[in-house]
């Protein structure tokens, strides 16, 4: 569950006495946020170590942009997940970069971590209840913890800790995180072979959880097109990961299937069985999504169309810049009920990796997005998909996304 979210949910707990704890620990959180805060009431960097400087940032012409990320400040970037601090900035990774930013309501921004030694592209992030960070890559997942974060003298960029390594072969594409804070259980999701693990964030013990492997042929969905044919040349299954408010379901999103699903969480912490709550229309992939508990919404975003077919099949991949949303109070316990509406297709918002509301950062009905800028990048297929296409990776804006009702494109698909 995303950090804005449990804020408001804590906030409406305060009579419980374990709320009262965590709130606590939330408000002091926010204080060590505004002693970052000079006279005039504008953002202090922490002090950054000579070699390390942070990137400056640049509020972009174009109305949609709350940050538009230029090469020439920033260098290779693509972001990929985001998740809002306690400090009410949106904090993001770098995709091809081991690195990780964040940026205020006013637009301004810095590079506040970086790994070192990493493998592979650092893709998912999240808060914990606590107000620690974590980060999700081919080598393990990391950890900035709350204390750093929040301590003023602290140097940029931080080295994140390595918090739980990957088994050796163990895992082909990590791609998001999601921690229970209920539960005290981290899940990570697999895009390359279709699996999901559960990590306990006290022990730091951690296993498959559900995989596209399993012999009953209960999570096959998890995995991608078996004949996909896309540009990094893996089939790209089970995206992003989110848990409910209730840790009754594991939600998540379909890249290369196109749906949005959930798993059963039993009473025990094992796996259920899957569901396959709505397909979208024109084989539009989804990637980073966002459960809103609040709104109770559950939210996907579009970097491409046929993304599957890659260059090589017809219909080609194309950019989607398209957000679509599903109302959880319109499924019934049996995966039934749903339907996907498409609230955003608009090129100009670029190659869509993630969306979130914008609780705890800015107005709630807002939806804050990235545009990885993923079809500028040359993939390892050695494929660029658009190579005469305007770099423009951004953090944007779609103001009153989430109060938005979009045409019912989608349709259902029973598993």
């Amino acid at each position: 569950m995303k950090f804005a979210t449990v804020v408001f949910i804590f906030s409406t707990l305060s009579s419980v006495s374990a709320a009262l704890n965590l709130e606590a620990s939330l408000r002091d959180g926010e204080e060590n946020a505004r002693t970052l805060k000079g006279a005039k009431g504008e953002t202090k960097s922490p002090k950054k170590s000579k070699s390390h400087k942070a990137p400056k940032s640049h509020k972009a012409p174009k109305s949609n942009a709350l940050l538009e990320i230029l090469p020439a400040e920033f260098g290779d970037v693509h972001p990929a997940k985001m998740d809002i601090g306690p400090d009410k900035r949106i904090y993001f990774t770098g995709g091809t970069d081991y690195r990780a930013y964040r940026v205020d309501s006013q637009g301004k921004a810095e590079m506040f971590a970086e790994i070192n030694g990493g493998a592979g592209f650092t893709l998912g992030c999240q808060f914990d209840a606590n107000g620690n960070y974590y980060m999700v890559n081919g080598k393990a997942v990391y950890m900035v913890s709350a204390d750093k974060l929040s301590n003023k003298a602290q140097s940029l960029p931080i080295e994140p800790e390595e918090f739980f390594l990957w088994p050796t072969d163990a895992t082909a594409i990590p791609m998001s995180i999601d921690v229970d804070n209920n539960t005290g259980c981290a899940y990570v999701s697999d895009m390359g072979k279709g699996e999901i693990w559960k990590i306990d964030i006290n022990t730091r013990m951690g296993s498959v959880w559900a995989s596209s492997a399993d012999v009953s042929g209960a999570y096959n969905m998890l995995f991608g097109e078996a004949d996909s044919t896309n540009f990094l040349g893996v089939p790209f299954g089970v995206v992003e990961v989110m848990v409910d408010a209730k840790s009754e379901w594991l939600y998540f999103s379909a890249h290369e299937r196109n749906f949005f699903g959930r798993i059963r969480i039993l009473p025990n912490g094992d796996a259920g069985e899957l569901q396959v709550l709505g397909v979208v229309e024109n084989r539009a992939a989804l990637n980073g999504a966002f459960l809103d508990v609040i709104g109770n919404k559950l939210y996907g975003a579009t970097p491409f169309l046929n993304f599957q077919n890659g260059v090589e099949r017809d219909p080609k991949a194309t950019r989607g810049g398209e957000i679509w949303m599903l109302d959880i109070d319109d499924i019934a316990d049996d995966g039934t009920g749903g339907t996907p509406e498409r609230i955003l297709s608009d090129l100009n918002f670029g190659t869509l990796t993630d969306v979130i509301t914008g609780h705890n950062f800015g107005d709630p009905s807002d939806l804050y997005l990235l545009d990885g800028s993923f079809d500028t990048l040359k993939w390892p297929t050695g494929i660029i998909p658009d190579p005469n296409a305007a770099y423009h990776g951004a953090v944007r804006v779609l103001k009153a996304g989430g109060s938005k009702k979009g045409s019912k494109n989608g349709k259902i698909k029973k598993n």
